[in-house]
């Protein structure tokens, strides 16, 4: 009978739990460093050489 019943319900309890670990998560993640993007290549060195922390470039095209 036990087995039966959480064969039933396991679906919505994993759904919820799911739920739950973003509602949680997810706003102890956006309390982080904010990203700052930047306008030019060479500020970006200078300042990542300063801080010593790496950069990220991201390109995009539509062709």
């Amino acid at each position: 009978m036990i087995n039966s019943v959480f064969h039933r319900y396991s679906p919505y309890v994993a759904g919820l739990t799911v739920l739950l670990l973003m509602t949680v998560s997810i706003p102890v993640l956006a309390e982080g460093e904010k990203v700052r993007w930047g306008k030019s290549i060479e500020d970006a060195t200078k300042q990542a050489a300063e801080t010593g922390k790496p950069i990220m470039m991201d390109f995009y095209t539509d062709s």
